[in-house]
């Protein structure tokens, strides 16, 4: 059995992020999950992975926002949902997220459904903790950022856990939705050789989220892209890069960093044997 990351595409038209890695001694580790559209998918593909009765080691959840919680919340609304042996999450209070987030209350909604959850479910949901390491088989996931209230602008993506996955000699580096203000942070407080990776999955789904130079820090040969097509060519219906978005910038940052493999949602389901020939 080799181990493999699977990244989850959209099942519809909005932007989401999901993933799941299949350890080689059959451990599953789930990342995020998507929206509640996308949770018939992600569960279809944990019993693909993982049998009838699949058990999930870890569920990591990077912010509360809806295109990366809700599948969590539909799949455990239903009768019997898979079994989850930990659930790992570091939400600001709601009173923040509902100061600091945007009109629609998305980040202060969701964190608000997630307190439920934990008081729903208390024997599986842990708190984050910086320098912390979770393991499942023989991955590794290396807790480096943990959020706090400093960051009130763009509040709810600044508030994404980051962490490393070390899983085959190779390193994967999740950065949520991480904004400039929270990137600028983490390249201060963390050291650049735990930044560094093989592989990174690009802040807020490619746009409008980290700097280039965390990039540069990073020092990625492959980029992990949940984007589906119309976010990819920043095209809102009138066009390639017509649209509010930054993708087609940070594309080309990528091409400056001589940066040349993608793995993009557009494109369909992501499949990546560990380790991968870079």
């Amino acid at each position: 059995m080799q181990t493999t990351l699977y990244m989850l595409c959209e099942q519809g038209p909005k932007q989401m992020m999901s993933y799941v890695l299949k350890t080689r001694e059959g451990n599953l580790i789930v990342i995020d999950g998507g929206n509640r559209e996308e949770a018939d998918n992600l569960q279809e593909t944990l019993v693909r992975l993982g049998g009838p009765d699949p058990v999930v080691d870890l569920w990591l959840l990077t912010h509360p926002h809806k295109d990366h919680v809700d599948a969590l919340f539909e799949i455990f609304s239903r009768e019997n949902p898979p079994k989850v042996k930990r659930i790992y999450s570091s939400f600001l209070p709601y009173e923040f997220y509902k100061a600091y987030d945007f009109p629609d209350l998305n980040g202060a909604i969701t964190k608000k459904k997630f307190q439920a959850f934990q008081e729903a479910h208390p024997d599986i949901c842990f708190s984050f903790e910086k320098g912390q390491v979770l393991t499942a088989g023989s991955a590794k996931v290396h807790v480096l950022r943990v959020p706090d209230e400093r960051f009130t602008m763009n509040a709810v993506n600044n508030s994404s856990v980051v962490f490393r996955l070390d899983v085959e000699g190779q390193r994967i580096l999740f950065l949520g939705d991480l904004g400039e203000e929270a990137g600028d942070d983490v390249l201060a407080s963390v050291p650049k050789e735990e930044l560094r990776a093989d592989f990174v999955q690009m802040a807020h789904h490619g746009q409008n989220g980290v700097k280039k130079s965390f990039y540069e820090a990073v020092a990625p040969k492959a980029c992990l892209w949940n984007t589906p097509l119309w976010l990819w060519d920043n095209d809102a219906g009138k066009g390639f890069n017509t649209g509010p978005f930054r993708t087609v910038e940070v594309r080309r940052w990528m091409e400056e960093l001589g940066i040349t493999r993608h793995f993009i949602t557009k494109d369909g389901e992501q499949a990546l044997p560990l380790p991968y020939a870079l």
